[in-house]
C-alpha cells in the first residue's frame, strides 16, 4: 500500500497516477471529501485527514509500506515558517506513530543550505527531522518549478510582458515540470533504497533564462513577448498585492536572492535528469 497526500495538486496527482497505473493499492489523502470521489473512482482508497492532524494522519499511513508527504504552502500565512515546521514535526510524530518503514518527501534544491534560502529553510527542516528518526527516507529535491511561469500567464496573454524575478534576464537556471517531479517520486516510491536517508537532486532537460521563457512563450502564440526585469524595490509589493502575507514576501524575495546570486545550487547528492523541455511545456499551457 502507497500513501500519497497533496493529490489535489500537482505532484501529488501525477504520483497517484503513476502508481494505479501500475497496478498498485493506492491510498490518497484529501481535505474534502468530495475531491476524493474522483480517485475513488479509479480505484483508490479514500482517507479525509488534515495533514496537522497527529491522530487522523497516523490512521491514514497505518499499514502502508511507503508514502508521499509533503508541506502544502500556505504563504497568506503570517507566520509561515512557523506553521510549516509545526506541520513536520507534526507529521514526523503521524509516522512515528504508525511505523510506515518508508516516507518519501519533496523537498527542493538548495535543502541541504541551512539559511538564506527563503520557504525552502521548511523542508530543510523537514530533512533534518527524518535524519534523526529510525524511518527510512528518500528526498525529492527539484529545481525552479516550470509552472512558476503559470503566476503571470495572464500578463503574457493580455499584455505580451513576461515578468521576471529572475535576473539578469539571461542568467540561466535549472526549471522542472512538476510532471517530471512527479514521475521522479513515484519511481522512488516503487524502488526503495537501503540508504537511510536517500537524497535525489532532479535538475531540468536544460537550463532556461526568463529570456528563454520569454521566447517560449513568443513561438507558442505567434506574436512577441517581452521579458521584464521587476525592479528589486517593487518585488514585496507586487507579492503582497498578489496576496502573499509580507513575511511570506519577504521569504521569496530572500529566495530569489539567493538563486540570483547563485547560493542556491545543487548539492553533490545523486542526481537525475527531467524529460519536459520549455517549449513542449509552453505549448501545452497556452493550449
Amino acid at each position: 500500500m502507497f500513501v500519497i497526500s497533496g493529490v489535489t495538486g500537482n505532484t501529488g496527482s501525477i504520483v497517484a497516477q503513476a502508481l494505479l497505473d501500475k497496478g498498485k493499492d493506492v491510498r490518497v489523502i484529501v481535505r474534502d471529501e468530495e475531491k476524493g470521489k474522483v480517485w475513488q473512482d479509479k480505484g483508490a482508497e479514500v482517507v479525509v485527514a488534515d495533514l496537522f492532524d497527529i491522530s487522523a494522519m497516523t490512521s491514514a499511513l497505518t499499514g502502508a509500506e511507503n508514502a508521499y508527504l509533503l508541506l502544502p504552502p500556505d504563504l497568506t500565512h503570517d507566520d509561515f515558517l512557523g506553521s510549516r515546521k509545526t506541520l513536520a514535526e507534526n507529521l514526523i510524530k503521524a509516522i512515528e506513530g504508525s511505523k510506515i518503514e518508508h516516507v518519501t518527501i519533496l523537498s527542493s534544491v538548495g535543502a541541504q543550505l541551512k539559511e538564506k534560502t527563503g520557504p525552502i529553510r521548511t523542508v530543510s527542516y523537514f530533512e533534518s527531522l527524518l535524519k534523526d528518526k529510525p524511518v527510512k527516507s528518500t528526498a525529492i529535491r527539484p529545481g525552479f518549478f516550470l509552472e512558476n511561469w503559470c503566476d503571470v500567464l495572464p500578463l503574457v496573454l493580455n499584455n505580451a510582458i513576461l515578468p521576471s524575478f529572475l535576473l539578469p534576464l539571461d542568467y540561466k537556471i535549472d526549471m522542472v515540470a512538476t510532471q517530471d517531479i512527479g514521475h521522479t517520486v513515484a519511481d522512488a516510491l516503487l524502488h526503495s533504497s537501503d540508504d537511510p536517508h536517500r537524497v535525489i537532486e532532479l535538475k531540468g532537460a536544460q537550463q532556461y533564462s526568463a529570456n528563454d521563457v520569454a521566447q517560449a512563450f513568443a513561438k507558442a502564440l505567434g506574436k512577441e513577448v517581452t521579458p521584464v526585469a521587476v525592479p528589486h524595490e517593487e518585488w514585496q509589493s507586487t507579492l503582497t498585492h498578489a496576496g502573499l502575507s509580507t513575511t511570506s514576501a519577504d521569504l521569496i524575495i530572500e529566495m530569489y536572492d539567493s538563486i540570483n546570486d547563485g547560493f542556491i545550487t545543487y548539492s553533490d547528492a545523486p542526481t537525475l535528469t527531467g524529460e519536459t523541455g520549455l517549449d513542449a511545456f509552453v505549448q501545452k499551457l497556452v493550449a
